[in-house]
């Protein structure tokens, strides 16, 4: 599975001008400083534990990962968390376990039951 390749962006100069006015303005101390603010805002306010570099894997890694994941992790454990832990994109991981819940080497969580108390 091939991923896609990031596209080039840049910052056009009317943006570029804006984050130098914030800089100028006390906002940082520098553009580096203020994007470095700005990445720790956006995972802040997206809730994100961390930004990662995913790595390309070939589909038989990604299984075995995350075969050696689920036997080291006790309990249920959801793909994203997986995905995350292991640096692989979700979307592979994803596919690796449906292959091993297909093959039986991984099975389903049930939701837990809500308990109820009068």
């Amino acid at each position: 599975m091939n991923l896609p390749t990031p596209v080039e962006e840049r910052i056009k100069d009317e943006e570029y001008g804006r984050v130098e006015r914030l800089v100028r303005a006390g906002a940082a101390r520098s553009v580096a400083n203020l994007v470095r603010l700005a990445v720790g805002e956006y995972k802040r306010k997206a809730g994100a534990r961390k930004l990662m570099n995913l790595r390309e894997v070939p589909m038989s890694e990604a299984r075995r990962a995350v075969e050696r994941y689920l036997k080291t992790h006790s309990g249920a454990v959801w793909p994203e968390e997986m995905a995350e832990d292991l640096g692989m994109d979700y979307r592979i991981v994803l596919a690796a376990v449906r292959q091993l819940l297909e093959e039986g080497k991984a099975e389903e969580a049930l939701p837990k039951a809500e308990e109820i108390r009068a």
